[in-house]
This record gives C-alpha cells, sequence and structure tokens, in this order.
C-alpha cells in the first residue's frame, strides 16, 4: 500500500512539472524579444584615388571619388570636397583608395607638374653625370637615398690623392629622364642622375664634380645616420692590413697541434709475506 501511494505521489509530482514548463514556454514564446540596437558610428565622406598618382601629376576629376571614412578616426589635411583637390600637383606617390591629403600635395600657387612641383621648398635639383660605376651599376631608382664620394688632388701635394664623403643622405630625384619609382627594378644605364641639394650641398657638389671624380654610394632605407670621416689617402690605403716588417705574416693560422702526453712510469710494488709481517718493497722499471 506504501509503495502504490509513493509512486502515485512521484507521477503527479512529474505532472506538475510537466505542465509548469508548458505553461513557462508558452509565456516566453509569446513576448516579443526585444534587440539592444547597435550603436551607428558616424562616418564622412572624404576624396580617395581611384587609381595611382605618381610625383608631379596634376589631379583631374577621374583622378579622384568620395568614400566613406569613420568620423572618429579622419587622417589630418583630408578633402571634403573634390574641387579643392583637382588640379593640385602630387609630391608623394598616393596609392588607390588611398586618401589625398595636403601632405602630399604641392602648394596651391603651382599649377604645373613635373620635376620644378616635387623639389622641397629651400632645396635645389642638380644634374650630375655618372656611369655604370658612378651609378651604383645602374641600380639607382627616383626615391632612392645616396652618399657622394669625391676623389680629388691633395691642394699643395703632387700625386697625392684622398677620397672623402662629402654629402650623405642625399635623394635622387630622377635617372636619366625618368622621374617615377618604376616597379621594374632591373638595372638601367643612365648617363645623368638629379639629386635634391641645399644651396650648401650644391656648392660642395658642383666643386666635386669639376675638381675631382665623384661616385654615389646607396643607403638603405631607413638609415638615416650621419658619420663624419677623415677621408682615405693613398698611403693610408696602402697600409690598410699591413705589417711592421716586410715578412708576410698569416692571419688565420691554424691551432698548434697538442702536445703528447709524457707517460710518467710508476714504480712496480712488491709484498713479501714473512708469517704476519708484510714488507712492501717498490722496484723501477
Amino acid at each position: 500500500m506504501n509503495r502504490s501511494i509513493r509512486v502515485m505521489f512521484l507521477m503527479v509530482a512529474l505532472a506538475g512539472a510537466a505542465f509548469i514548463s508548458f505553461v513557462v514556454y508558452q509565456r516566453m514564446a509569446g513576448q516579443q524579444t526585444v534587440l539592444t540596437p547597435e550603436t551607428k558610428q558616424e562616418t564622412v565622406k572624404i576624396a580617395v584615388v581611384e587609381r595611382d598618382l605618381k610625383r608631379g601629376a596634376k589631379i583631374t576629376t577621374q583622378d579622384l571619388r568620395m568614400a566613406p571614412y569613420l568620423a572618429e578616426s579622419l587622417p589630418a589635411g583630408h578633402f571634403k570636397n573634390l574641387s579643392d583637390a583637382i588640379g593640385r600637383i602630387v609630391i608623394k606617390p598616393i596609392r588607390v583608395t588611398e586618401p589625398v591629403l595636403e601632405s602630399a600635395l604641392a602648394s596651391t600657387n603651382l599649377t604645373k607638374g613635373g620635376m620644378a612641383a616635387v623639389i622641397t621648398s629651400q632645396k635645389r635639383a642638380m644634374a650630375v653625370k655618372v656611369d655604370d660605376v658612378v651609378g651604383v651599376a645602374g641600380f639607382l631608382h627616383p626615391g632612392h637615398m645616396v652618399d657622394v664620394l669625391v676623389s680629388i688632388d691633395k691642394p699643395g701635394e703632387k700625386r697625392s690623392q684622398i677620397t672623402k664623403t662629402v654629402l650623405e643622405n642625399i635623394p635622387v630625384l630622377s635617372i636619366g629622364t625618368q622621374a617615377q619609382e618604376s616597379d621594374d627594378k632591373a638595372a638601367k644605364r643612365v648617363t645623368v642622375v638629379t639629386l635634391e641639394v641645399d644651396l650648401e650641398e650644391g656648392e660642395k657638389l658642383a666643386l666635386a664634380v669639376n675638381e675631382g671624380r665623384i661616385q654615389l654610394a646607396l643607403r638603405g632605407y631607413s638609415d638615416d645616420d650621419h658619420i663624419l670621416t677623415k677621408g682615405i689617402t693613398v698611403d693610408a690605403l696602402l697600409k690598410s692590413y699591413a705589417t711592421v716588417n716586410s715578412t708576410p705574416v698569416k692571419v688565420n693560422q691554424k691551432v698548434a697541434s697538442a702536445r703528447p702526453v709524457r707517460q710518467v712510469s710508476r714504480p712496480l710494488t712488491v709484498e713479501v709475506m714473512n708469517g704476519n709481517a708484510i714488507n712492501r718493497i717498490n722496484i723501477k722499471r
């Protein structure tokens, strides 16, 4: 009897739980789900380039379009109207879809492109004649940075030549007639390289070209250090890696072979037993 009552209570409890779950489910399904609206970020349309623009190019209507940018991350010097950028001269290369910035354009009073538009204020463009050696075997391109070395006779001394770095970190504006950096990185033979220098650097370069023979040393893009040198003369050059006497010295000498280990002979010990007495006698070999 007691077992039947327990089973009946269990069935009633299960039925009640099922009924309550059904009622809760119906009420939850009938309620409308409320979604938290997403915060809409404000955008602003600014001018971007439709195709790659190189240095010296004059911006036209076909070069630009408007594109939305987040208002909180707008780049400095952007243009909200296409008309403000049309007709301006590009002094820094601008890639497709990049925004047009004031820092990449020449001043508004410049309306013509070409080399004169890309020269920095207070700078001058100077062309120097080069050969395959001077032009770093043809691997110079516009936008590269170079050092200028000059080999010249020391004044007041006969046949005493010195080579000295006279200019550092000088931008290359053009090689030959090419004033734009090309995707083709193959070596090209050129006869003239145009460098961007200030007035003092231009004076040094002109004197170096007229009085000696110059050579250009290509620098890495991330290397902007200035290093002062005293130059190298013929005497100092010939003394490089020289010895104090005329006898040649081999620098990379082989490690001397290890000396043979001298083996020391140990004496032979003989034990003589006489009853409980033990005598040890050492005999040399």
